[in-house]
């Protein structure tokens, strides 16, 4: 069974249980980033709006904010659920990244990036 069909079947269950530092991987870059940001995965699928989400919970806006700011570039919104639900279950999303490698200098990167100004988001700092 190849990756796609696993998580067709499972949601992101799969990557929260087994890719954790790839989606840590990926939220550093959007910490380390200048400029606007643009999320996507190969074709604009996968798991863009949980990285997006990861980031934001990162930056230290609400469950509700990142779950909102995400869910348009979320192909699967049960699936985006569903994941930041079993992170919860894991400690929570800074637990989480920590474990995997997210260092302290990128939570600070992205809360200085996503500071006032509803957190960048009015801005289009987000898509």
């Amino acid at each position: 069974m190849n990756r796609q069909a696993t998580e067709n079947e499972s949601g992101y269950a799969d990557v929260v249980a087994h890719r954790g530092r790839e989606l840590a991987d990926a939220v550093a870059v959007l910490a380390e980033g200048e400029g606007p940001l643009l999320v996507h995965g190969p074709g604009g699928e996968h798991q863009s709006g949980l990285v997006l989400a990861l980031a934001l919970l990162a930056a230290g806006l609400t469950h509700d904010d990142a779950v909102a700011a995400a869910l348009p570039a979320e192909t699967r919104p049960d699936a985006l659920i569903q994941a930041l639900a079993a992170i919860g279950a894991l400690g929570g999303t800074e637990p989480y990244l920590l474990r995997h490698g997210l260092m302290v200098s990128h939570f600070l990167a992205l809360r200085e990036r996503f500071a006032g100004d509803e957190a960048g988001l009015a801005a289009g700092d987000v898509s």
